[in-house]
């Protein structure tokens, strides 16, 4: 028996929109926040895509996240904004600050816009992407509950901290790059161990420095920074630049979305724009990314390797492909949002 089945990606928005009202959740933000779950499964970022949502609205249900949320932006310079998200969804008030972001961009060349008192906003990718679409450069950082030891350390600091960077291609998917400064998103390690698949070394240790592969030892591991102390550094960077100066929680008084039912979450997240234009003619521009991508593709493969492909090339195949043939689901997702459908008494979409 097949563990996936192909669902219409606009049937699932619709599905997942109508969800989200039903729980009470604003109907402008829920189709954002719907488009944006649906848009993490096009993609094949499964991890952040709609079998999520009950973790969202658990904390929603407990008035730990809040609809609607008023973001309240502050100018204060020209090109920068503070935003208090009030608590809001991460989705929504990151889609609605790259996009203030982006409009600063347009009129004075670069836009920065710093959230505060936001939840979990999924994966950085989405946000950037916004700005490719306008031809700017994108930047997204957020930072998160701790999970991840400092470089030397046995105990969790930092977040899984991720980074994202959009560049746009002519006549082509942008570049996207975006990941965790973690040895792995905890996303991704959470469903290691759901699937109960042993845990690549590396990733966790013990606070005896021990690396933990079992599944079922995980709760008692830390994660590592990718790449030593570079991959902390990142981390760092993220956390000062998204929370210190945002003015969110910072390291261990940010609440995790899965324990922490009695505090708001407070996750700090930031946004950059840059306008090219601004800097160079967008022909110019092209014709030099261009030259640098003939360069990158053009490389010898090592014999691992078939092909070179570009930061986001992935996600942009898997993005074609189930637009074309439908999102893979997962039946055990499947039968959540069943149930879901069934309590809210709404209409059934499978």
């Amino acid at each position: 028996m097949d563990s996936f089945i192909r669902v219409d990606p606009e049937k699932l928005q619709e599905f997942i929109n109508d969800i989200l009202c039903a729980e009470g959740i604003d109907a402008h933000e829920a189709l954002i926040i719907a488009k944006i779950f649906v848009w993490f499964d096009l993609i094949g970022r499964t991890t952040q895509g709609v079998a999520r949502l009950p973790a969202y609205l658990e904390r929603f249900r407990k008035h730990l996240i809040k609809s609607p949320c008023v973001p309240k932006f502050i100018q204060k310079s020209a090109t920068i904004n503070l935003v208090d998200g009030h608590d809001g969804f991460g989705h929504y008030l990151g889609h609605v600050s790259m996009l203030k972001a982006i409009e600063i961009a347009n009129k004075y060349g670069v836009g920065m816009v710093l959230v505060s008192h936001s939840n979990h906003f999924g994966a950085g990718a989405y946000y950037v992407q916004l700005a490719a679409q306008n031809s700017q450069l994108g930047l997204a950082f957020s930072n998160s509950f701790p999970h991840v030891a400092p470089y030397g350390g046995v105990t969790a600091v930092l977040g899984t901290n991720p980074f994202a960077f959009a560049a746009p291609v002519r006549n082509k998917n942008s570049i996207i790059v975006d990941f965790s400064t973690g040895a792995t998103a905890g996303s991704v390690l959470r469903k290691t161990v759901e699937n109960n698949q042993k845990i690549t070394e590396g990733i966790l240790i013990d606070e005896n420095s021990n690396a933990i592969v079992d599944p079922r030892k995980a709760a008692q591991g830390v994660i590592l920074p990718f790449g030593g102390a570079k991959g902390f550094c990142l981390g760092l960077m993220v956390e000062i630049i998204s929370g210190v100066i945002s003015g969110s929680g910072i390291s261990h008084e940010i609440a995790s979305m899965y324990k922490n039912f009695d505090r708001s979450a407070n996750v700090g997240h930031f946004f950059m724009a840059i306008d090219i234009s601004k800097i160079m003619p967008m022909v110019d521009y092209y014709q030099r990314l261009e030259t640098l991508i003939s360069f990158i593709q053009t490389a010898k493969t090592s014999n691992d390797f078939e092909e070179i492909i570009l930061p986001g090339e992935t996600r942009w195949r898997n993005y074609a492909e189930q637009l074309d043939r439908g999102i893979s689901l997962e039946i055990k997702t499947v039968k959540i949002l069943k149930e879901l459908a069934k309590h809210l008494n709404i209409k059934n979409y499978f």
